[in-house]
């Protein structure tokens, strides 16, 4: 045979082994087998999103595979679907698959769904197969978490360690589990073994990027995050607690690209909805954060954010009973949320429900360091109440110009906590606390710093521990000890009231230094935190940083407006220092108007007034109200006299300035000497 004749029979022999394969592989797509192959491939490689697709196409052409139904069941759970998850196991099961083979992934859908008790009987079903026993105990281990089991929990996820001690997903639970017990140091070291084990695990560096946002603030966290979705692009929890925490560090331009990002994988997230609401109610735009509020659909109304911003949307568009409807379950939740209970109570106070009002606000006012604006709030509850005497002593404590240190936060049910049996385990955080509240409410002080001590030891990962027997000792007058428990505890976690504890003990022992130092360090990882910002304001007045004031005093009022009173007599007191004369005037007289009845705001006034030479009757008459309003306050008794002196009133300026200038302890004798002197 020829040359030529052997190559022709070659070539055909591969035209028809290629029309065959052809032929084959269309005959695969048609059936869905192809689609099934990569689609198991991909879901196994953890692109659960094109698995979905793949999985579809392959259901798409053999409707009645099991196989593919089961594999769409384990893609939808990996994307968050519980409810098409478990319609899909369903599905499988009609079709013939044993739902032994299914249990795992159906106990995964109940539980995406909130149904604990179902998603238990599934994963703890007698015929779990041994390849799923793994996937069941972390199922087992997050209901137990829901159901408050937390021994039920940590013995899940023990059993889930010992027999796949390299899954990543174990340790990633296990931190969790932590977290919610608060053992702060414990979920990062489960954390950061999860990293260890797969460093482009998108769970394991989202976990650790909150943690990170907890212990050490926003920005630190950040490159946790950025890590995790450059490892899943379109992982949907990543981009939630990306976006929420780009959001808080007050980076709102990519917080919107994020959340956009988010609703192009998933149009109905509440929680993107609900990022934007906050961003748009922070602009001012009351309207536009009531239409994406009402895209959520009520799926975030559960939860404390949502429920305090519904509560102000409703207070400013005066709809005082749908306000209380949102806030009364949020104060009930959190009893200690000062804002909550101030506004609930003023939804209250406008349907005319005083008593209700009253009861609302009593757990604020029974606080040595009360605002001013909710004393004069409780002391016009009690004007309508008919108590004038309580409504006077309200606003006499809202008059005073010096407020007391921070008291443990009391509720109404303190006293009946303290006298009560103490929890019968010392080392129980969620019923110690409470309890160790109470003992200080009730003034049971060394009680409660024993108790505390205890807790403290036995949970030396727990922040919380630390900061409640920190505060133990504060009021025991141990400041020296106090530093120590804060500082462990802001080893741990450095989040705000470890940041505001340090910088209050280090002003008590005369560091002002190093209390600026850490109101700075936590401002630098949350540079949106009002609270800080006026603790660093105060901090860099005291220091004659008049400049610095200046910027965290502006950032305040940007986040706050111009109805604090207190701050605009601080941006007074900092224009004047900083040259700006006619701007300090203005502030010192909006302050006054809005607390006409405080002396701090009459003397601010009237000093202001003095200090940029306006020597008319209205200086005086405003430093004369301040003293007698506030006769035992050496700075009143100083700018008094001061005024009276350049008013030509020497016997007067003399009495007023030697007042001032006997005060023990204050900081302007030499001052108030000196202005004797040239009398």
């Amino acid at each position: 045979m020829r040359r030529s004749s052997l190559i022709l029979i070659a070539v055909i022999a591969l035209l028809a082994l290629g029309a065959a394969a052809l032929i084959q592989w269309r005959a695969h797509e048609r059936d869905g087998s192809a689609a099934l192959t990569r689609g198991l491939a991909t879901l196994d490689a953890g692109d659960a999103r094109t698995a979905r697709v793949e999985l579809m196409n392959a259901i798409k052409g053999d409707p009645r595979s099991a196989i593919a139904h089961a594999a769409q069941a384990r893609a939808l759970v990996e994307l968050g679907d519980g409810t098409g998850a478990q319609a899909a196991v369903e599905r499988a099961r009609q079709l013939g698959a044993p739902p032994a083979d299914t249990r795992a992934v159906m106990a995964q859908a109940l539980l995406l769904q909130g149904d604990v008790d179902a998603a238990l009987r599934e994963a703890q079903a007698p015929d779990m197969p041994e390849d799923a026993a793994v996937t069941a105990a972390r199922v087992i281990g997050r209901a137990s978490m829901a159901r408050g089991d937390m021994g039920g929990a940590r013995s899940a996820l023990d059993r889930a360690l010992s027999v796949a001690p390299g899954d990543p997903d174990n340790w990633v639970e296990l931190g969790r589990l932590r977290m919610a017990m608060g053992d702060q140091a414990g979920a990062i070291m489960a954390a950061d073994r999860a990293v260890a084990i797969n460093p482009n695990g998108a769970r394991a560096l989202t976990l650790r990027g909150e943690l990170t946002r907890a212990q050490y603030g926003l920005t630190a966290s950040l490159p946790w995050f950025e890590r995790a979705l450059a490892a899943n692009p379109d992982s949907v929890p990543v981009l939630e607690q990306y976006a929420a925490t780009l959001a808080d560090a007050g980076q709102a331009s990519g917080m919107l690209s994020l959340t956009r990002r988010l609703l192009a994988l998933d149009p109905g997230n509440p929680r993107a909805w609900m990022m934007q609401a906050v961003m748009a109610a922070r602009a001012g735009q009351g309207d536009l954060a009531r239409k994406l509020l009402d895209r959520t659909q009520g799926r975030m109304d559960g939860e404390p954010a949502t429920q305090l911003l519904r509560g102000v949307l409703q207070l400013q568009d005066g709809n005082a009973v749908l306000a209380m409807q949102a806030l009364a379950p949020l104060v009930d939740m959190q009893p200690d949320n000062r804002t909550a209970r101030t506004l609930l109570a003023r939804a209250y106070h406008m349907v005319g429900d005083f008593a209700s009002a009253a009861t609302v606000l009593a757990p604020i006012v029974a606080q040595r360091d009360a605002d001013p604006y909710a004393l004069t709030f409780a002391a016009r509850v009690q004007e309508a109440l008919g108590d004038r005497e309580m409504a006077d002593d309200m606003l006499t404590r809202a008059a005073w110009p010096v407020r007391a240190s921070a008291d443990a936060f009391a509720s109404a049910q303190d006293g009946g906590i303290a006298a009560g049996p103490a929890p019968a385990n010392s080392a129980t955080a969620r019923d110690n606390i409470p309890y160790i509240r109470a003992l200080l409410s009730s003034g049971r002080n060394a009680d409660a710093a024993a108790r505390a001590a205890l807790l403290a030891r036995a949970n030396p990962g727990a922040p919380d521990a630390w900061l409640i027997w920190g505060d133990t000792l504060v009021a025991a007058g141990q400041p020296q000890r106090a530093m120590r428990a804060y500082e462990a505890a802001a080893n741990i976690r450095f989040d705000r009231g470890a940041a505001l504890r340090m910088a209050a003990g280090w002003v008590a022992v005369g560091n002002m230094g190093q209390a600026r130092q850490v109101v700075q360090l936590f401002l630098s990882q949350n540079p949106d935190d009002v609270e800080a910002q006026r603790v660093a304001a105060t901090l860099a007045m005291q220091a004659q940083d008049w400049r610095g004031a200046m910027q965290m005093l502006a950032a305040v009022r940007a986040r706050i407006g111009d109805n604090d009173a207190v701050l605009m007599a601080d941006l007074a007191r900092v224009a004047l220092e900083n040259g700006d004369r006619t701007t300090a005037r203005a502030y010192a007289a909006h302050a006054y108007r809005l607390m006409p009845a405080n002396p701090v705001m009459a003397d601010m006034f009237g000093w202001i007034l003095l200090r940029t030479g306006d020597k008319g009757p209205t200086t005086v008459d405003l430093l004369e109200k301040a003293v007698a309003q506030a006769p035992d306050a050496p700075l009143f008794q100083l700018h008094l006299g001061q005024a009276y002196a350049v008013a030509g009133r020497r016997e007067e300026a003399k009495l007023a300035l030697h007042r001032a200038a006997q005060a023990p302890n204050f900081s302007g004798h030499q001052d108030a000497a000196d202005a004797l002197a040239k009398l």
